[in-house]
């Protein structure tokens, strides 16, 4: 292929017939005159890029507009627990982290995980009005989906607060969240699927500081009842303002990639695998609050202790997320991409580690002061989370990821399986000999070894693709229909 010349990439998009066209150097260098809105993915060489071509692509895609928005959540949910921490007892931030780990085990299969379908498909179109029509579909039927759990899960709060009875106010209104939080993240899912990254992120935005002025108001004014009341009803508004924005009116209702069996039965195992994921953070609170005497006052220390840490995970999620639609495109094509592409992501990601690791070491105590004196006898906690972190940044998030954008989701349902088994055994045997440092201990080794696994499979599965001749490394991404 000569080198001078601009070549071009993909097909023309069904909507308005334009081709993207890049320079030989992966430069953009003309959209036709397309609107941004209709762009549906970016082309890239997929020989072997610099980590300066990485970290380009990142911005190129908005991907810091992704990462500012995740900043301004963690720092207003920080802010908040702040707040909270010191305007409610603790003994009532128990109750309340002991209805909002309780939820975590159900939150994942929002909508019967109608929405992973959306964001699964969607990705492998190339239609903005298919996508449109599947967003409306997706839309209406998980918001039925999400009321039945919703139901489901009040009438089950008695057996759930048995050992808690104080827990079962907070989690009949945390419950709603069944419905808010499945509207806003269809919302952002749609956004992203048309690669408006930018678009997301301001929603994302607007929503923290939702949430922010929600939970100051109602703690301030109704206490630990107010806090949850505002967890789950500040989201809405921003989400129904956009969908109006949206105009879905004349939106047809069918559409011929919808098939309600196949979406929910994919959407239903990635939830699984969210759920068995989230079991990670949170099966040792659940033991914790039943082994050991005084378990408010820990479990509140133990949340407390890794709030920070564990919000840092977000990093390596904003990379992944601002990526996952393109990297579920190509790999139809080129599997192997998702592996150079990690590479990269890799050497990243391990220096931000070693940073993390040593600002921790030194600072773990003087963070804690954050949240007030009772929470100051955390510091060794923070670090033991700290470094689960780090493995959990280098393979848990960008390969669990990564595997569900190559549709392998069942392997990482295997894997949250096998990790959940050994977290439920190991974390019982070591809360009872060493307590909360015990819990700590297993769930940042965990991290390490779920990770790993996913490593593996990702490996094993572009090997296979080599194997059977299924990468077609030609220079340059192509649509192959």
């Amino acid at each position: 292929m000569p080198s001078d010349k601009a070549v071009k990439c993909g097909h023309p998009t069904p909507d308005t017939g334009h081709q993207i066209t890049i320079s030989p150097n992966n430069r953009l260098t003309s959209i036709a005159k397309q609107p941004v809105h209709q762009i549906t993915y970016l082309c890239g060489r997929i020989s072997d890029m610099k980590i300066k071509d990485f970290v380009s692509g990142f911005f190129q895609r908005k991907g810091h507009d992704i990462f500012l928005a995740s900043l301004v959540d963690k720092a207003v949910r920080l802010l908040l627990v702040v707040w909270v921490t010191r305007v409610i007892p603790k003994s009532e931030v128990g109750l309340v982290v002991y209805a909002q780990t309780a939820l975590a085990f159900i939150i994942p299969f929002l909508g019967f995980g109608i929405q992973q379908g959306l964001i699964r498909f969607g990705a492998l179109s190339d239609s903005q009005s298919e996508k449109k029509a599947l967003f409306k579909i997706s839309l209406r039927k998980g918001l039925v989906f999400s009321a039945l759990m919703m139901g489901l899960f009040i009438a089950a709060s008695p057996w759930i607060s048995s050992r808690m009875p104080g827990a079962r106010i907070y989690l009949i209104l945390l419950s709603f969240q069944f419905v808010s939080l499945f509207v806003t993240e269809t919302v952002k899912i749609y956004t992203r699927l048309l690669n408006l990254n930018r678009l997301y992120a301001r929603i994302e935005i607007f929503q923290s500081l939702a949430l922010l002025v929600s939970v100051v108001l109602l703690s301030y004014w109704k206490g630990a009842l107010g806090y949850a009341a505002a967890l789950s009803f500040a989201p809405l508004p921003v989400a129904f303002y956009y969908i109006r924005k949206f105009n879905l009116k004349n939106t047809p209702v069918e559409s011929s990639l919808f098939e309600l069996q196949k979406f929910l039965q994919y959407g239903l195992v990635v939830s699984l695998v969210n759920v068995l994921s989230q079991l990670l953070f949170a099966v040792d609170i659940i033991l914790i609050g039943n082994l050991l005497p005084g378990s408010e006052e820990l479990v509140a220390q133990y949340k407390i202790s890794n709030i920070i840490p564990f919000s840092l995970l977000i990093i390596g999620t904003v990379f992944i997320r601002a990526e996952y639609v393109r990297l579920t495109f190509i790999s139809k094509t080129d599997p192997a991409y998702v592996f150079r592409y990690y590479k990269n992501y890799f050497k990243v990601f391990f220096v931000i580690g070693i940073a993390m690791l040593l600002f921790f070491y030194f600072f773990s105590g003087e963070l804690l002061w954050i949240f007030g004196k009772d929470y100051t006898g955390g510091g060794d906690l923070m670090f033991i989370f700290a470094m689960g972190v780090f493995g959990g940044l280098l393979f848990r998030v960008p390969m669990g990821n990564i595997l569900t954008a190559l549709g392998w989701v069942k392997l990482n349902a295997l894997n949250s399986l096998l990790v959940l088994i050994l977290n439920l055994g190991f974390s019982y045997w070591a809360i009872l000999h060493w307590g909360i440092t015990g819990a700590a201990v297993v769930t940042s080794s965990l991290m390490w070894i779920s990770g790993l696994f996913s490593l593996a499979g990702v490996w094993y599965y572009v090997k296979s693709a080599e194997s059977n001749d299924q990468i077609r490394d030609k220079g340059w991404i192509r649509d192959k229909r």
